[in-house]
């Protein structure tokens, strides 16, 4: 068996860096899929109406200190 040189050592760290670089995008194409599943099972937000300062701090939880 004859001994690697440095530029079969760096080939194939690049092969690995490839791979990894593969399953990653892999990875990041399901979890997009899954995002626009979800998505699409979300009912749609209903328009943000104009409200009032007071009825906005009506909708908090005013707790005395």
């Amino acid at each position: 068996m004859t001994p690697e040189t440095p530029a079969d050592l760096i080939r194939q760290e690049l092969e690995l860096i490839d791979q990894g670089v593969a399953m990653q995008t892999q990875g990041l194409q399901l979890l997009l899929a899954e995002m626009h599943a979800l998505a699409a099972m979300l009912p749609v937000a209903p328009a943000i109406e104009e409200k009032t300062e007071e009825e906005v701090e009506e909708g908090f939880d005013n707790l005395p200190i």
